[in-house]
């Protein structure tokens, strides 16, 4: 049977590049699937040429062309990431994490219902924390870029949300936020502390999960998620 060639194949990948396929396991499943596609149309027509099957093959993906695979594909990553988020964060529900989250809760619930201007100090405080997330997120994006150009090959979609957070990072200044817009009537207030101070715990714990946790476990995670790839390439 006529099999498509290492050639073909690198034409494959360039056609999913022009496609907007940005990420390399949604490659390697596309080309991998108009491979064996085009195959099977010159089990019927050996004479047919490789860029009219590979045309008409797109065409049955339909007007949104691969976006669709793309989507997808990020929808299961997404799920597979909270997964591994919440995997991390149950840890911290257990002795002596979880002493850790007693003492953040009680840090700014004391802050909010006890000190003068504490309010004000908490928000001091918050801008030191995301001045350090900040900067371990730039670090991760840069180490990130240097692997990705080193290796010559696109990012895989879980490496993707692995250093960009989840997406996590668009609400580094929620807490601030918040913080500034409390009325300063209910400032001092038992149930301000008690649920600013439950919401700050455990965005801090987010926080840290995504910018610590889990890009340390990096190599780990892709390995278990694409067993069919060398670790060398990732």
């Amino acid at each position: 049977m006529k099999k498509v060639s290492p050639q073909q194949i690198n034409r494959l990948y360039q056609f999913t590049d022009q496609h907007f396929v940005d990420y390399y396991d949604v490659q390697l499943e596309l080309v991998d699937h108009l491979a064996n596609a085009i195959e099977e149309q010159w089990q019927e027509n050996p004479e047919k040429d490789f860029e009219t099957a590979l045309q008409e093959e797109f065409k049955k993906f339909g007007v949104f062309g691969f976006l669709e695979v793309v989507e997808s594909r990020q929808v299961a990553m997404q799920k597979r990431y909270h997964q591994l988020m919440w995997k991390e964060a149950k840890e911290f529900l257990k002795l002596p994490k979880v002493l850790i989250l007693t003492a953040a809760f009680l840090v700014s619930f004391t802050l909010i219902t006890q000190i003068p201007n504490g309010v004000q100090l908490l928000i001091g405080l918050l801008v030191l924390v995301g001045i350090v997330f900040g900067l371990k997120w730039y670090k991760n994006i840069k180490k990130a870029k240097i692997l990705v150009k080193n290796t010559n090959r696109k990012p895989y979609l879980l490496e993707t949300l692995l250093n960009n957070m989840g997406q996590a990072g668009i609400y580094m200044n929620l807490p601030i936020q918040i913080l500034i817009f409390i009325p300063n009537l209910t400032i001092n207030h038992f149930w301000t502390g008690l649920i600013y101070g439950l919401f700050l715990t455990i965005f801090c714990l987010v926080f840290y999960i995504t910018l610590v946790l889990l890009p340390r476990k990096r190599d780990e995670i892709l390995q278990e998620a694409y067993p069919e790839l060398k670790m060398e390439q990732v």
